[in-house]
């Protein structure tokens, strides 16, 4: 097999990887958020957004452990510049997430009557998506890339 070919075995391999992490990623960042709206429903906007950031970190902490001991296996070093690189990326994440998250649910509650679990979990899937795909360039071409980015200043 030819060294492209490999590259993109590789790649699709780890991709469908962090797929995988990424379920599980969702199903708690939206299992988080439908548990505070099934506890404590609200249609206050800066409340969904608190619910909202709360299950985005514990599904970045998931994120965290699983890409380190599996997707990114052999690239992971848990040294400071990796660490450090990867909250950023977390922390972009969040902006993401949160902004669409925001973005898409605050007219919905403001200007609509359509129940809040169900504006809550489109402008979270949708913004799942978004950031996920965003977030797994950035792990595999920054945070966990051979190539040393910032290696004197992390």
């Amino acid at each position: 097999m030819s060294e492209a070919k490999a590259k993109v075995k590789s790649g699709g391999k780890r991709f469908s990887k962090f797929s995988i992490v990424g379920l599980s990623n969702a199903v708690i960042d939206i299992g988080v958020l439908n548990l505070f709206l099934w506890l404590e429903p609200t249609r206050e906007v800066y409340v969904l957004v608190i619910y909202n950031g709360i299950a985005l970190v514990l599904a970045n902490l998931n994120s965290y452990v699983w890409n380190t001991l599996w997707t990114f296996r052999g690239r992971a070093e848990h040294d400071v510049r990796q660490v450090s690189l990867f909250v950023l990326q977390v922390l972009v994440n969040i902006g993401v997430r949160s902004g669409l998250f925001w973005a898409l649910i605050h007219p919905i509650i403001l200007y609509t009557e359509v129940p809040t679990y169900l504006a809550g979990n489109v402008a979270k899937i949708i913004s799942v998506t978004v950031a996920s795909t965003l977030s797994f360039f950035i792990m595999r071409y920054v945070v966990f890339s051979r190539r040393r980015w910032f290696k004197d200043g992390l």
